[in-house]
């Protein structure tokens, strides 16, 4: 049987009788009573007082010893390479590194209160005091600033200028004054603005209002008023402007001054290019006809033009050609007339060319008759050939 192995503490110690006597036969069931026990004590869990954990398994184990569990966070830190004057921070969840801690940033970290800190800092013991006023009022009560009184030197902050001011009467700047506004308001009597040159021998200048005109005045003289003519009037009720005295050319009055304005415009008729506006110098230029022949008739295009001939006037022909059959009108030839019929003066008769002599026309009924020539062939007269029993008649194209 299994013999309950004795311990004090969590310490073994063997049963009572176990152990042998010097010259005594060791006897069989202490012995093995002892075998069993150490052979049961060392398949048992070993407890933590024998340098074990008490436990069969690595949970229990951690349990029984108060281990941490493994974690993602433990091993990021294990890997982290320390050294002097430096902290662990975490860069995302479960993960570390380190950074500077500085001797300085610890003696920051020590102080207990605000103060010590601020101390620490270096802000002095007024500025603790401005620190630890509730709101801004108590702030410029504590640097004297709660009055305009208080401000004996330095420059006024342009934010401490806003709002409206009624108490200036003069108002002196060495520099420019600038708004962002749309509007600089000037009020009363005649109202003006004056602009003084301090170059040598510069005019002074001012802008001014007087009821319904508006002036640009100049004092040449330098006697301190304005002289005339002025630079410049403009009337708000007559829309009227006069620079230097001579009124001011506008769409409403140049006809009334004589002038004749720019915009108006002269314009090419029919055959004819060129024109404009008065801005600068014009031409009119005619446009280039056509030569007149006897089928041009009076017309007129945008940029040309054509007569009518009035009467059909003989064009010459440039033909070198024997073969041609078509002649301007007026043009006139010689034919040899054929055939019993006669050919009456002015008379038509159509007219060919000569199909086996190349001197001379030919009509219809002649036997060499070839091609015919375009267009209507009238006589102007004729005689007859005794000798070959041959008409010939003088022909002229008229259609």
């Amino acid at each position: 049987m299994e013999v309950t192995l004795p311990r004090t503490g969590g310490i073994y110690s063997p049963p009572a009788g176990t152990k042998g006597v010097p010259n005594t036969t060791i006897q069989s069931v202490p012995y093995n009573a002892l075998i069993d026990d150490l052979t049961a004590d060392a398949n048992a869990a070993r407890p933590i007082t024998a340098g074990g954990t008490g436990a069969t398994s690595a949970s229990t184990a951690r349990a029984a010893l108060g281990a941490q569990t493994a974690h993602a966070a433990l091993t990021s830190i294990s890997g982290l390479t320390t050294s002097a004057d430096r902290m662990i921070y975490t860069t995302a969840a479960d993960a570390y590194a380190t950074t500077a801690l500085t001797p300085y940033a610890r003696t920051l970290l020590d102080d207990t209160t605000a103060a010590a800190a601020l101390t620490t800092l270096g802000i002095s013991g007024f500025m603790q005091t401005v620190l630890d006023d509730a709101d801004a009022a108590a702030a410029r009560a504590t640097l004297g600033t709660n009055s305009a009184s208080n401000l004996t030197t330095g420059t006024l902050p342009n934010a401490r200028v806003s709002g409206a001011y009624d108490g200036i009467t003069t108002l002196t700047t060495s520099g420019k004054i600038t708004t962002t506004g749309n509007e600089i308001e000037i009020s009363g009597g005649n109202p003006r603005t004056k602009y003084t040159d301090t170059t040598t021998g510069a005019y002074d200048f001012w802008t001014s209002v007087d009821s319904q005109n508006f002036y640009i005045l100049v004092d040449r003289t330098g006697s301190g008023t304005w002289d005339t003519p002025h630079p410049l009037q403009l009337e708000g009720d007559t829309s009227r402007g006069f620079l230097f005295a001579s009124e001011i050319l506008t769409v409403g009055n140049y006809d009334s001054l004589g002038v004749t304005p720019e915009a108006r415009t002269i314009t090419a008729g029919n055959g004819l290019t060129g024109g404009g506006d008065l801005s600068a110098n014009r031409t009119l230029t005619l446009g280039m006809p056509s030569s007149i022949t006897n089928s041009t008739a009076n017309s007129v295009t945008s940029t040309s033009h054509t007569h009518a001939l009035g009467f059909i006037a003989a064009e010459v022909s440039t033909t070198t050609s024997a073969s041609t059959t078509s002649f301007p009108l007026g043009h006139i030839v010689c034919m040899r007339k054929s055939g019993g019929s006669t050919l009456s003066r002015n008379g038509t008769e159509g007219v060919f060319i000569s199909s086996t002599d190349s001197s001379f026309y030919v009509n219809a009924d002649h036997g060499s008759a070839g091609t015919q020539l375009s267009g209507t062939w009238r006589s102007r007269g004729g005689g007859d050939d005794a000798a070959s029993s041959t008409d010939f008649f003088i022909m002229q194209r008229v259609a």
